[in-house]
Order: C-alpha cells, then structure tokens, then sequence
C-alpha cells in the first residue's frame, strides 16, 4: 500500500528526528541539524579550515485525532540535534525530553502537562564540544523498579552511561568503537545490556554490571555497511532489530547474536527502525535515500519468521534522506496507524497513516 499524506510543515532547518510524547499521541518533537561554515579568512593568509557552526532547534508539533491539521506548539534553538527520545515513563515526577546534542551534551526538558510545553531541566557535559553526541536511549521502556539511565553514543568511538537519582551524571564511559557508533541502545527487558553499533560495520554487546572493558560479543560478520540503529523489542523478550547503511534490517536473538533470524531488504541504507507498540510482527522504518516503510514479520510473535519480512506500506512523499519516524500510538481513517516523518535537506515533516 502506498500511503499518502495527511497534513505537512516546513520544518525551515534540516530535519532529522521525531519522536512522539508518550502521554500523548497527538504530541510529537522534532530535532533539527544546520550547518553553517564561516570561510573568511584574512587576504594573504594561509589557506585554514572553515570553521563549522553546528545549530539546531526543537520543534514541538501537535495534530489532530485523524492525523490532519498539524500545527507548532512551541520551539526553542540551540547545538545541532543528532537524537531525541522521551522518558517512557516520568522522570522525577515529570515526562522528560532527552535530546543529544552537536556540542557533547544531553539536554533534559520537562513536559508540563496543563499547557504541553517543554522547559530546559538539566544539561549533562558529556564529552567536550568539539564532540557530538550522536544517540541515547533510556533503560525504562519497560516497567523497572531500577532509576532511570541514559546510554549515549559519541563520535570520538566512546559511550558513556548517564544516571543518578536527583540529577543525571556521567557514571560509566568506555571506547567501544574504532570509528563513530552511530546507535547505542538498552535491552529493554536488562537494562544492565547494552548494544551498540558503529561505522566499523560492526554490532557489539556490553554488560554495564562487568565494567564494559571488553564487549559480551561483538558480530562483524554480518554487515557490510556501518551499523546506524538498534532497538529491542517491547513485546518479544529476546528479539532485537537492527538497521545498517547496507539497507538490510536484520532481527537478532539476544541468545544468539552472531546470526540474524532473518533479514529484509528495506532499501536506502536503514537510519532509524522503531517496533510497533502492540502489534508484535509490525516494525517502521526509516531508510534514508528510499523513503519510509512499514514491514511486517509473520510468524515472529510464534518464533517463526522462515519467510522474511514483507513490505506493508511505503510512504515516498519525502524528496530527501529518510531519517526521523515514529508511530503516534493514535489511529487515522480506517482505523489505520498514525506516523510522522522527517527529511534531512527538503526541511519537511509529514503525517501519514499505514
């Protein structure tokens, strides 16, 4: 099925990031990336590297119970955003934006739930500013008695863990990659596990509990393009997903991570993949220069995914790299699911249902 879509925005910066409130399925954040180079240089002078000004801005986007009329809430400027995720659950008593961001840091901003606006709580240094921070994911996607924590990937190779019980901090940070880890993420049912991947086309696991001097695994075998995405699945203990520039998508077996279960050809070189909350066999996904689809693994809530994945819907609106996505939780016509997406140099979010 080809989607079509059902209200849009120039989001004015490039865009590279949505994630939906997860009190809300008609509230959604966008992170955007810009660029700007300053070549002046004395006349007579040497010749010397542009300097770079990365900035961006976060834009929140409400729509309406159909997925039309979509309109800005609120906006605020600041570094170039690489990643954002919402706590799943309230952090010190508030739902709570993480965002990674151009110059080292993970900014947390509370949502207040009267007016659905988002004020600046806490900025954690995670590395230095020339470094950026190129993803996190929080350890409570599931129900936990344990504190939150952040995991956070850094383009100098490194990962770092955030935690605390008042205020985040830096409480772990190892090198875990010769080249940038595109993706950090927690397993979702151990928070203890975490995966990570990077440009060095490979996928590595790491037990915070051994001190994360040396991977659980590492699989190098399996792509052969840089690693851009993880995520565990909600439903399906042992199952996770991964995305990499060879535009395959391959489900893993915690068990057995050397091997995929099985592997679908999405097209584009895959950035983002997000599991579908209720329906277990169900994954959207991002792939960068061949637009956003939905896929279906049959078979995979009985442990059986012999054929594959199959392609479900496809949405080509966009007329630029596929990168940010995210299921609203909420339903359109037809009873169909509600998503918003983003592209990087067309500036452009879309909403659409599948």
């Amino acid at each position: 099925m080809q989607a079509v879509s059902l209200s849009t925005v120039d989001t004015l910066y490039s865009a590279d990031a949505i994630e939906f409130c997860p009190t809300s399925s008609r509230l959604f954040a966008c992170g955007t990336y810009q660029i700007e180079k300053d070549e002046s240089a004395d006349e007579g002078a040497p010749a010397a590297e542009p300097v770079v000004t990365r900035y961006g801005r976060c834009l929140l986007y409400e729509i309406g119970e159909d997925g039309r009329n979509l309109r800005e809430a609120q906006r605020f400027d600041g570094p170039a955003i690489l990643d954002m995720k919402w706590s799943p659950r309230p952090w010190r008593g508030q739902t709570t934006l993480a965002i990674a961001d151009a110059k080292g840091h993970v900014q947390l901003h509370g949502m207040d739930e009267e007016t659905n606006k988002l004020s600046p709580r806490q900025i954690i240094d995670c590395a230095d500013e020339k470094t950026l921070c190129l993803s996190l994911d929080w350890s409570t996607r599931r129900p936990t008695a344990d504190p939150a924590s952040i995991v956070v990937s850094l383009s100098d190779g490194s990962i770092c863990t955030l935690g605390g019980e008042s205020e985040l901090s830096v409480t772990e940070s190892w090198h875990a990659h010769d080249f940038e880890p595109w993706i950090a993420a927690f397993d979702c049912w151990d928070p203890n596990t975490v995966w990570t991947g990077g440009d060095d086309l490979k996928l590595k696991g790491w037990d915070l509990r051994q001190g994360c001097d040396q991977p659980t695994f590492v699989n190098k075998r399996s792509f052969e393009g840089g690693v851009t995405t993880i995520q565990s699945h909600p439903l399906l203990e042992n199952i996770f997903a991964v995305g990499s520039y060879d535009a395959n998508v391959r489900l893993f077996d915690r068990r057995k991570p050397q091997v995929p279960l099985t592997e679908f050809d999405a097209g584009g070189g895959i950035w983002r993949v997000k599991w579908h909350a209720t329906n277990a066999e169900r994954l959207l996904v991002a792939g960068m220069h061949d637009g956003f689809k939905v896929v279906d693994f049959d078979g995979l809530s009985q442990g059986s995914v012999e054929n594959g994945g199959k392609l479900h819907t496809r949405f080509d609106e966009h007329t630029s790299l596929a990168y940010g996505v995210d299921w609203s939780g909420g339903k359109g016509d037809e009873g169909r699911d509600v998503i918003a997406s983003c592209s990087f140099y067309d500036h452009t979010v879309h909403v659409w249902a599948a």
